[in-house]
């Protein structure tokens, strides 16, 4: 298989000069290459690539050169056009795909980045492979990968499954090395406990053998191993071994059972159709394998008005970026544009050939129309939906007498503990939604002691300064966590970097228990109230309001986000203060030590010999360490972890603003 990677340049902190456009596109070379359009601002809106440089970026700007719905709307923001060359049609495809994932333009189609969801990984060259989840893929990595799934409870239900049928360990790698016990999962049969040697190689092999078929849709294959198994025990008069693969079959024959389209023909095929309306563009993906329909998937953008051949080409070119298998067949409602660098390029990933069809009639077309109308079904249900956002957002628009709909709105809390880890945090909802890209925490550094009103300050004027500086974006509607004072303090940091009139901003008062009478257990709560700078009374909501919830789920999503922090600074605190208490144990070993072993707790429990096989240890002073830490009884705390959320023994700390 081909492999083409490519380095981006680093963004550059020097100012250029700037060129006029017009010179730009005198000096555009006449080589195959991507072309990248900004903004006055420097923001990427486009990016396309070409055979031709030249002539195909020059198209743009002819009076009767490319007719494209969005080329007007490209053109009259457009002020500055990088290349960058390659040397095939081919590479500048898979170039493309790596820069619109990289800066997000807005009249790309942009498939969401596979963190959003979640995927299955199988390392089959670890000793004792685990099945465990991930939302992204490693660069070079040459693990299986499954999925991506778009479900969680999908995700969690099928790792169930695998764990009773196959008992695979699901402990990271750290805890595997340490543990002297089986764990509970051994005791319900959910684990084969490789850890202690309660299973041999040979056996735990065919459990990642079996688990790979099963994830790669062969359950028909899986069920006639498991079924030869389950005779050769029972010839052999081993009836236990042969009654447990007998459960195991019947839990895979109940899968088989289960499943939405069988064809007696064994196929490899991903159905692709795309529908617009109403300025919304969507794709459905069915995913057959051994002629079953495995997965089903809807993708979903904005419209702004390209050919459905560049549609296509975009959505394939990102779907199969890395992020999911190629089949041997690609039914489509409509060809891409480029058609064969496609097919090459599908080809090299899949290490196989790719036939694309466009179907006209047959079994073929009947799948792609049964994806046409789920696909249908699936826009017109989030048509349905923005509109009731529309409406909501409208409906927040009047109450808080906001000159413009409240599209983008951002949140701040601030947190600390009997004044110390002060931290402040920002939630951002996009159309009513939590657009958790755009969260950030802020470290207060000006302020000392419990002062929430000068953190208020400190951190609403780091966030706007550099969006002034910058020349970012400003939310539709600020929304503080608190009452007049709080509130005060914001427009008083928005009257001084002159922005007061030009962003609305209004805080949010908690709902707060009222008791009767002494004596009476009767206890009422009081309405949310918001307030708005320049009025006396609060706005009130009726409490079934869709509106007063979108200001409560981001006012408590910013607290939530904030706390979340907040914690971990201090958990992380105090774990470095117990490490910096070793002798000979500098900021590199402290490091290597928290990332092997996850905590002080067991680097206390591990023995001479262990501390000894870290990177960067040698037994004389394993041997220190050991003494060191138990020459007295010092108290720890085992909830204080290492950040290790992908379950792979890295740990990893959050820059922060």
């Amino acid at each position: 298989m081909a492999d083409f990677s490519f380095k981006i340049p680093a963004e550059q902190d020097t100012a250029v000069e700037p060129v006029a456009l017009d010179k730009v596109l005198e000096l555009l070379p006449a080589q195959p290459g991507v072309y990248i359009m900004k903004d006055d601002g420097g923001k990427v809106i486009y990016v396309g690539k070409a055979a031709n440089l030249r002539s195909r970026v020059r198209s743009y700007f002819r009076d009767r050169g490319d007719e494209r719905h969005h080329v007007p709307f490209i053109r009259s923001r457009v002020v500055d056009v990088e290349t960058i060359v390659t040397d095939t049609e081919k590479e500048a495809l898979l170039l493309e795909n790596v820069l619109i994932k990289k800066h997000h333009p807005r009249y790309n189609i942009q498939l969401r980045d596979d963190k959003t969801y979640i995927s299955l990984r199988l390392d089959t060259t670890h000793e004792w492979p685990r099945v465990h989840r991930v939302r992204k893929r490693r660069a070079g990595d040459k693990a299986l990968y499954f999925g991506p799934f778009s479900s969680s409870s999908s995700v969690r239900e099928t790792m169930r499954f695998l764990q009773k049928i196959f008992p695979l360990r699901s402990c990271p790698d750290n805890v595997l090395r340490n543990r002297a016990r089986p764990c509970v999962l051994y005791q319900i049969e959910r684990c084969s406990a490789p850890c202690v040697g309660l299973v041999d190689k040979q056996k735990y092999q065919e459990y990642v053998d079996q688990t790979i078929l099963f994830l790669n849709g062969k359950r028909d294959q899986v069920a006639d191993l498991l079924r030869r198994k389950m005779w050769e025990y029972s010839d052999a008069l081993a009836f236990e071994k042969a009654a447990a693969v007998r459960d195991q079959l019947e839990a895979i024959e109940l899968t088989i059972e289960k499943e939405k389209v069988v064809s007696h023909r064994k196929f490899e095929r991903d159905v692709i159709a795309m529908v617009r309306e109403r300025g919304r563009m969507l794709f459905t993906v069915l995913s057959f394998r051994a002629g079953k329909l495995d997965a089903s998937t809807a993708y979903d953008f904005k419209d702004h008005g390209l050919d459905d051949e560049e549609c296509m080409e975009g959505f394939l070119g990102q779907y199969f970026d890395g992020a999911h298998d190629v089949p041997r067949d690609l039914v489509i409602s409509n060809a891409p544009s480029n058609l064969e660098i496609v097919r090459q390029s599908l080809h090299d990933q899949r290490e196989g050939p790719v036939r694309i069809i466009v179907p006209q009639r047959g079994e073929k077309l009947r799948l792609l129309e049964m994806a046409r109308k789920n696909a249908r079904n699936e826009l017109e249900r989030k048509l349905a939906g923005e509109r009731t956002k529309q409406q909501v957002l409208e409906n927040l628009q009047g109450h808080l007498g906001l000159p413009t709909l409240p599209r983008r709105i951002e949140c701040f809390d601030i947190s600390n503990f009997q004044g110390s880890f002060v931290v402040g945090s920002m939630t951002s909802f996009l159309d009513g939604e939590a657009d958790k890209a755009n969260y950030r925490h802020f470290k207060v550094q000006t302020v000392e002691g419990q002062d929430d009103f000068a953190s208020m300050r400190e951190v609403l004027t780091r966030r706007y300064s550099r969006i002034l500086r910058d020349g970012g974006e400003f939310p539709d509607l600020i929304v503080i966590d608190g009452g007049k004072g709080q509130l005060n303090i914001a427009t008083e940091v928005l009257r001084e970097l002159g922005i007061l009139g030009r962003v609305p901003v209004c805080g949010l008062a908690k709902s707060r228990l009222v008791g009767g009478k002494e004596g009476v257990r009767l206890q009422l709560r009081t309405e949310e109230r918001v307030f708005l700078p320049n009025r006396k009374l609060p706005v009130t909501f009726n409490q079934s309001d869709p509106a007063l919830f979108i200001l409560t789920r981001i006012r408590d999503e910013a607290h939530r986000f904030g706390v979340a922090y907040h914690r971990k600074l201090r958990s992380m605190t105090n774990l470095r203060s117990g490490l910096e208490e070793l002798p000979g144990i500098g900021p590199k070993r402290r490091k290597v030590l928290l990332r092997h072993f996850g905590s002080l707790a067991r680097v206390r429990e591990a023995t001479a010999a262990q501390i000894a096989d870290v990177e960067g240890m040698n037994p004389k002073l394993a041997e220190q360490l050991w003494q060191f830490l138990h020459a007295e009884e010092v108290a720890t705390d085992d909830d204080l972890q290492a950040d290790d959320r992908d379950g792979d023994g890295e740990w990893n700390e959050r820059d922060d603003l």
